[in-house]
């Protein structure tokens, strides 16, 4: 297999945890924190600083003080060089996630609902749009193509029961509030899937199951 790993300025390929962090970095739609890198590549947080340091010295990535957050001197704030087109959502997602944390009585219940809403309003955007792709075998497989246009890189395992999530498009919400991100994503497949007319629904989603990625869970919606 082709090696496809990127080279430091002294001409040496990257190891493979390097460049799955940098893959991770260049998949984010903000600047996301060292602690949020280290979640979500299951590297030790000394060594994705170590790994940080050496592609910002090699021109790959860039950083940027965090907003002040009381005394001492504030966390750094990564992203690739050439980051993907960015959206004003990613960094308003933390601060919702926090506010519904702060002011629910059951957060994870009503990040859950709103979620499916969101995922009911999006098949229904989707079936509109005479772009979209058509002739999808199965709901799960529908899903799969809508996990794929929001930006979660679903990677469907055996008979697609399961789907890895490759990517997390609010990387940064959701190290820092799981509870809430994650369960906003497990309802939008639940609200797409009810779109569809499934009779069941996506089951558990969980997150950082292995480096880089979530498992979603769903059962058997033809």
């Amino acid at each position: 297999m082709e090696n496809t790993s990127r080279r430091s300025i002294s001409g040496r390929l990257h190891s493979a945890s390097r460049e799955r962090l940098l893959r991770t970095l260049e998949a984010q739609h903000a600047p996301v924190s060292l602690a949020a890198l280290a979640l979500a590549t299951g590297l030790h947080e000394n060594t994705v600083r170590g790994h940080l340091d050496a592609l910002r010295r090699d021109g790959f990535a860039t950083r940027r003080a965090a907003p002040a957050a009381g005394r001492g001197r504030p966390a750094w704030l990564w992203q690739a060089a050439e980051p993907e087109a960015s959206t004003p959502y990613a960094p308003l997602a933390s601060v919702l996630a926090a506010t519904v944390m702060r002011v629910s009585d059951d957060p994870v219940a009503e990040a859950r609902e709103a979620g499916r809403a969101w995922g009911r309003e999006l098949m229904a955007a989707r079936a509109a749009d005479e772009d979209a792709p058509r002739g999808e075998s199965s709901a799960r497989a529908a899903v799969v193509d809508l996990m794929r246009e929001q930006g979660f890189a679903p990677d469907p395992q055996g008979d697609g029961t399961t789907v890895l999530l490759r990517r997390c498009p609010l990387l940064e919400a959701a190290a820092r509030h799981p509870e809430v991100v994650c369960a906003v994503h497990l309802g939008m497949a639940d609200g797409a899937l009810q779109a569809l007319g499934a009779e069941r629904t996506a089951t558990a989603l969980e997150p950082f199951s292995g480096p880089s990625e979530c498992t979603l869970r769903l059962l058997d919606a033809r």
